[in-house]
C-alpha cells in the first residue's frame, strides 16, 4: 500500500469515528426526543421575554432563554380558557365538540342570571377512543411519560396510562393541589404519588421525577409530558422565595409575592431539565415545546351587580394587560399564551414567528417530528407547525 493511500486511510478513520461513536450514542437520531413543559394558569404577560410591558416584578431567566435559543411565538393561543378542556384538545388533537370536554365542571357553572346562556354538555372525561398523541407516537418506537397535572378523567379507568402514556408520575383527576391535604407542601397527599421527600415543594419533585425519566430514557426516543400544576391556586411557595419578592415594589399589576415566587420555582426547575439534557449530551436532538394552559389569574372580571361590559374592574393575583381580561374569559388575556419551541440544529435561535398558532396544532407537529402519519380515520383539527420552525416567515396552510 503506498504511503499517500495509508495517510488517506488514517484521515478517513478520524474523520469518521468521531461520527461512529456519536452513532452509538444515539442509535435513534432521526427521531428527536419531545419534551413537551406546560404550565398551569400562567399568563403570557408573567414571561418576561413576553411582557410588552417590560415590567420587571417577575423573574424567569431560564424561561427567557429558551426562548433566545428557540422560536418565540407572539399570537398563540389555547383551545379554552380554562384547564380541562385545554388539556383535553392538546391530548386528542381536536376542538370541542369533537371532543366532549368543554368546560371545568357541571353544565352552566357559575352564576346563573335571567335569561343567561348555559354552557353545552359538558365531560369530565377524555375517552378512550380518542388516539392521543402519546398512542401515536409510541408507535414511532417513543418510550412516553406523563408528569404532573392529568384533570381529564381518574385513574386506573381514564388515567394517562390508559390514554398511551406507559408511565404516570401525578397524573390524578384532581384540578390542583388544594383537592389534597398540605397542597404543594405534601405531595404524598396527591393519590399518585408515594415517595416525595419530606417536605419536597411539589414543582420540586415532578421535576426530579421528570430528570429520573430522562435519564433512564437518554437513548432515545422519548416523549415527557411535563404538565406542571403551579402557578394555579391555591398560592403556595417556599418561605424564602415569598421572602425576597415580599421586598420588591410592585410593577403595574404584578404584585402578588407568593405567585411571583411560584413563577420563580417554575422557572428554576425548567433550567433544571434544560441543564439535565445539556449534561447527557442529548439536548441537540431534543425538541423542547414550553406554554401555558390558558391565562393568568387576573386582569378584568365583571362588577358583580353591574355585569355591563362597560362596568369592569381589574382584579386578580397577576395582571395580564396590554391583553384584556384573564382566565375563564376569551379575551386575549384569557386564552393567549406564551409558546416557545426550540429545536438546536433547525431552529434558528432567537426567532419569532407571528403566524397565529393553536394548542391542537402540537399534536400534528409531533407526528412530523416523528415521521408519522396522521391516524387513519381519525380527525386532527390542528396542523403541524414545522414549516414555521424551519422559516418563520412561512404561512400554514388550514384549508386543507
Amino acid at each position: 500500500m503506498s504511503y499517500f493511500r495509508i495517510l488517506y486511510t488514517i484521515c478517513l478513520l478520524l474523520v469518521c469515528s468521531p461520527l461512529m461513536v456519536l452513532k452509538a450514542q444515539t442509535p435513534n437520531q432521526e427521531k428527536p426526543n419531545i419534551i413537551f413543559i406546560l404550565a398551569d394558569d400562567l399568563g403570557i404577560s408573567d414571561i418576561n421575554s413576553f411582557d410588552p410591558l417590560e415590567r420587571s416584578f417577575y423573574e424567569t431567566p431560564n424561561i427567557d432563554k429558551l426562548a433566545k435559543e428557540g422560536m418565540k411565538f407572539l399570537q398563540a393561543y389555547t383551545n379554552a380558557a380554562n384547564c380541562a378542556p385545554t388539556r383535553a384538545a392538546l391530548l386528542s388533537g381536536q376542538y370541542f365538540p369533537n371532543q366532549p370536554i368543554y368546560h371545568v365542571g357541571r353544565p352552566g357553572a357559575g352564576r346563573r342570571e335571567p335569561g343567561e346562556m348555559v354552557s353545552a354538555e359538558n365531560a369530565d372525561e377524555l375517552p378512550l377512543e380518542k388516539i392521543t398523541d402519546a398512542e401515536m407516537l409510541q408507535q414511532a418506537g417513543y418510550s412516553t411519560a406523563f408528569v404532573g397535572k392529568w384533570h381529564v378523567g381518574r385513574p386506573p379507568e381514564y388515567g394517562p396510562q390508559q390514554q398511551g402514556y406507559q408511565v404516570n408520575i401525578g397524573g390524578s383527576g384532581d384540578g390542583n393541589p388544594g383537592e389534597w391535604d398540605g397542597g404543594y407542601f405534601e405531595p404524598d397527599n396527591n393519590p399518585l404519588i408515594d415517595d416525595s421527600q419530606n417536605g419536597e415543594y411539589l414543582t420540586d419533585y415532578l421535576t426530579r421525577k421528570a430528570i429520573d425519566y430522562i435519564t433512564g430514557n437518554k437513548d432515545g426516543p422519548f416523549y415527557l409530558n411535563l404538565s406542571y400544576y403551579t402557578p394555579h391556586w391555591p398560592l403556595q411557595a417556599p418561605e424564602q422565595l415569598v421572602k425576597k419578592y415580599q421586598q420588591k415594589d410592585p410593577d403595574r399589576g404584578h404584585h402578588n409575592a407568593t405567585y411571583a415566587a411560584m413563577i420563580e420555582s417554575l422557572d428554576a426547575n425548567i433550567g433544571k431539565v434544560l441543564n439535565t439534557l445539556d449534561e447527557l449530551g442529548i439536548a441537540q436532538n431534543t425538541v423542547v415545546v414550553f406554554m401555558s394552559d390558558n391565562g393568568g389569574l387576573g386582569g378584568y372580571e365583571f362588577i358583580e351587580d353591574r355585569p355591563e361590559a362597560d362596568h369592569m374592574l381589574s382584579s386578580g393575583v397577576t395582571d395580564n394587560a396590554p391583553y384584556k381580561g384573564g382566565k375563564t374569559t376569551y379575551y386575549e388575556g384569557g386564552i393567549r399564551t406564551p409558546l416557545i419551541i426550540r429545536w438546536p440544529g433547525v431552529i434558528q435561535p432567537g426567532t419569532t414567528s407571528d403566524e397565529p398558532v393553536i394548542g391542537i396544532d402540537l399534536y400534528p407537529t409531533y407526528l412530523e417530528l416523528a415521521g408519522l402519519e396522521n391516524p387513519e380515520g381519525y380527525q386532527l383539527d390542528g396542523v403541524s407547525l414545522t414549516p414555521l420552525l424551519e422559516n418563520p416567515d412561512n404561512s400554514l396552510n388550514r384549508e386543507a
